[in-house]
């Protein structure tokens, strides 16, 4: 038939009966985001049973290629139609098909879809005039309903419009920035309820599909009925005109030059002060003028902790090819207290005696180690030394989540499963939270808002945090060099493909690793604390404690999920990536806490 974004259509036969066959690219499964969004809308398409939807018949995305089977709706787009015999689609017919559309659209919500994206092309008419939306106008995208109430609203004035140039006049961009225009030939009334529909500021649109659908219900016989006759204007320089008018030129050009003036403040600031000490250093450093100075910040130094005869630092740094392995184990961390030396005995006062915080429930202590960062048996070198922490034995529930933060947009409902689809900008929000709540100094600091919020992170402090790839991994293969955490073979430790059936299932259900961690491989994929770069583990800046990049776009994921097949995206080695301030279906996270 044709091709599409996602693979190509064929018409196909099958016990008499015909169907739309759509062979899906094998792109539109290379990147989590991409999966995620396909697999979730082919699972609920394939539960719509809505009368003016297109019936999926089959899904089948473990075939190789994946595929989709829909009955073939016998009929005309109205797209065609609009080319081919515009004069069919009257204001009598629009008002005819209108509560349907919305009443489908109505149910296609229910199901966790949207046809935001809908156009003209993605809706048929068959010869019974009925309207049918296509699979291709229904799409998984979590979007505000009254963007549905807009994209239905274009779509009858598209249908009704008479001008040649109705894709430009009533175009998505255009009306989300222009008034609308009534639609010459069409009734008043059904020109205000499209107006409800198409306002440019969304919190002037139909709360709901719902309202829409009273609206339209209310309108009006059309014979009794003012029809507007006012046309569209009618040429390509009058459109553009419209939209040219709107943009003063002069407010344009003083938004550059502060612009410029601001970047030039901003340069001098960060080359003549201390600033980005001041936001991003210790609590307490005061802006001083420095004058010019490139140069590189002070190296980083190690310490060591004198060793105490009779007394074991369970936190001790361990000893590898490159160098003592820098220990949290400090006399003045927060998480250290000292002991006054006993008058029975004989220690002298000059020695303090410094213990590990105490043991926070349902988490496991790893020991300080060496691993081989990114390595298995391939390559048993370690290269890489970590302190000793607390990391969670299950990922974070919905229960938890649900005690600080508004319930997520999980996967699957339930307060003992994993909690999915949180950005990890909100998980940084959550660790404060919680932390603040268990009298624990807060390991993140957090600056600005939304998209531009900047976080750092106190690896000192005793409050919860995501772990790094290397604290993550060491836990992961806690001292083995198995495939999956805690076995080669991931049945036994893994909720996976092949025994999930896609579903997250509650933690503790199958064996831990050796460290008693539990869900390590599989069931949902846990956020880390780095951000992302494939090439990073291959060019290590530092061997000891790495945090990962200190800049990137996003941030690194482990452990792979119930999406996953055995191989390598359940690897221990996996790494996959994803945007911080998106939250991901069967993406969730596992605490972490400095010792």
């Amino acid at each position: 038939m044709n091709k599409d974004s996602e693979g190509i259509k064929y018409i196909a036969e099958k016990d008499g009966r015909e169907f739309v066959l759509k062979v899906f690219y094998k792109s539109s499964f290379s990147n989590m985001n991409t999966l995620f969004n396909l697999q979730m809308r082919l699972s609920r398409l394939n539960n719509l049973k809505q009368a003016c939807t297109a019936k999926v018949a089959e899904v089948n995305q473990n075939h190789s290629p994946a595929y989709m089977a829909v009955e073939f709706v016998h009929g005309i787009s109205f797209a065609d139609l609009k080319k081919s015999n515009p004069e069919r689609i009257t204001e009598d017919l629009v008002r005819k098909i209108a509560p349907k559309l919305v009443n489908a659209a109505i149910e296609i919500r229910k199901h966790g879809l949207t046809i935001s994206n809908a156009t003209l092309s993605s809706l048929m008419l068959t010869a019974d005039e009925e309207p049918v939306v296509l699979s291709s106008g229904i799409t998984y995208e979590e979007v505000d309903e009254r963007e549905d109430v807009f994209t239905l609203g274009m779509i009858f004035a598209q249908m009704l419009s008479r001008n040649s140039l109705y894709k430009s006049i009533y175009s998505a961009d255009r009306l989300r920035n222009q008034k609308f225009i009534n639609v010459g030939g069409v009734s008043m009334s059904l020109n205000k309820t499209l107006s409800e529909c198409l306002h440019r500021n969304i919190i002037q649109r139909f709360v709901t599909l719902s309202r829409l659908q009273e609206a339209i219900s209310k309108l009006p016989p059309l014979e009794s009925d003012e029809i507007c006759q006012v046309q569209e204007r009618g040429n390509v320089e009058e459109v553009n005109s419209i939209d040219n008018s709107a943009k003063p030129r002069m407010r344009m050009e003083y938004g550059f030059w502060i612009l410029l003036i601001a970047v030039i403040g901003i340069l001098i600031l960060i080359f003549t002060t201390n600033i980005y000490s001041v936001l991003f250093g210790a609590k307490g450093d005061k802006l001083q003028y420095t004058g010019f100075n490139l140069s590189s910040t002070e190296a980083d130094t190690i310490e060591t902790i004198p060793s105490t005869p009779g007394f074991e630092v369970r936190n001790a740094p361990a000893r590898t090819e490159y160098g003592d392995l820098k220990s949290t184990s400090r006399e003045d961390s927060p998480d250290f207290r000292k002991v006054p030396p006993s008058p029975l005995t004989n220690t002298p006062a000059t020695q303090p005696v410094v213990q590990r915080a105490r043991p926070t429930a349902n988490m496991v202590f790893v020991e300080a180690g060496t691993l081989g960062f990114g390595r298995l048996t391939e390559n048993l070198a370690h290269n890489v030394s970590v302190s000793g922490f607390y990391i969670g034995k299950n990922e974070v529930t919905q229960a938890e989540w649900n005690r600080f933060m508004k319930p997520a947009n999980v996967s699957t409902v339930g307060d003992n499963l994993p909690v999915d689809n949180v950005s990890w900008f909100d998980i940084a929000i959550y660790c404060n939270g919680r932390s603040e709540s268990e009298g624990l100094n807060p390991a993140y600091k957090i600056r600005g808002v939304g998209a531009s919020r900047v976080v750092t992170c106190d690896f000192k402090a005793n409050g919860y945090r995501l772990p790094t790839e290397a604290e993550w991994e060491l836990a992961a293969k806690a001292g083995e060099l198995n495939s999956y955490s805690g076995s080669n073979d991931p049945a036994d430790v893994a909720w996976y493909r092949d025994n999930s059936a896609g579903k997250i299932r509650t933690p503790g259900g199958k064996t831990p690793n050796a460290l008693g961690l539990y869900d390590m491989t599989g069931n949902v994929s846990e956020w880390c604390w780095d951000w992302y770069d494939a090439n990073y583990l291959k060019a290590l800046p530092t061997f000891i404690n790495p945090t990962g990049p200190q800049t990137g776009t996003q941030k690194s994921i482990r452990g792979g999920n119930v999406i996953n097949g055995e191989g390598r995206n359940l690897n221990i080695l996996w790494r996959e990536k994803g945007d911080p301030n998106k939250g991901y279906q069967f993406v969730g996270f596992r605490l972490v806490r400095s010792s």
